[in-house]
């Protein structure tokens, strides 16, 4: 196969993934259509089923795309020249710039946990990069207990798991936060109130005092 046609293949796969991103985004596994797929990014079905052998398969691999934009940026997070505070919360930003500056990304997170309850796929980076996250993670708050930045009795890793589902629960299982209080995350300055809220609530909880 020459270049060029390595590059017309390449670029189509991209732009059948970019428009599966966005009907997924928009309907949702369950309602999405291979067809309008195929006439969002131009191109026929079966070129579509070509490449991917069912709608599930293409979704699996939507999400292995995500999850490799969203992890590489976070495992690249550097926090050794800050304070344990300063990189906490640096985190915590990152964490939730990735759902808010990425709608798409925000809608299918929740067909996403629920396929991979009961799927495998085959480029998931939370397998290679979600340990290295987490090491990071637990460093930096371990180096803040040495430090007696924070709270000596913590669990490093539950404190970074916990921080997790704070911020993409916000995304992730929106009904219980707008059913149980008067915050909407339909809302921009809600989700900036939910925000801030995070990161004072992991800080208050973690830092020692003093």
């Amino acid at each position: 196969m020459t270049n060029s046609r390595q590059q017309s293949k390449a670029a189509t796969i991209e732009l059948i993934l970019r428009s599966a991103r966005a009907e997924f985004a928009e309907h949702g596994l369950e309602k999405a259509n291979v067809k309008k797929i195929a006439e969002r990014a131009g191109v026929t079905k079966q070129l579509v089923y070509h490449y991917y052998a069912s709608k599930e398969q293409l979704f699996a691999c939507v999400l292995d795309a995500s999850s490799d934009d969203t992890m590489t940026t976070l495992a690249a997070l550097e926090f050794d020249h800050m304070t344990p505070t300063e990189g906490l919360k640096l985190f915590l930003e990152r964490l939730f710039d990735a759902y808010q500056s990425d709608p798409e990304l925000a809608s299918i997170a929740t067909d996403g946990i629920r396929f991979h309850d009961s799927h495998t796929t085959p480029g998931n980076r939370f397998i290679d990069l979600g340990p290295q996250l987490t090491e990071k993670m637990k460093r930096l708050i371990e180096r803040g207990i040495e430090t007696k930045e924070f709270k000596t009795d913590l669990n490093p890793e539950l404190i970074f798991v916990t921080a997790c589902l704070m911020v993409a629960g916000a995304y992730t299982n929106r009904y219980i936060i707008d059913s149980l209080s008067t915050i909407s995350t339909r809302n921009c300055d809600d989700m900036q109130t939910w925000r801030s809220f995070t990161a004072d609530f992991v800080l208050a909880a973690v830092l020692a005092p003093h």
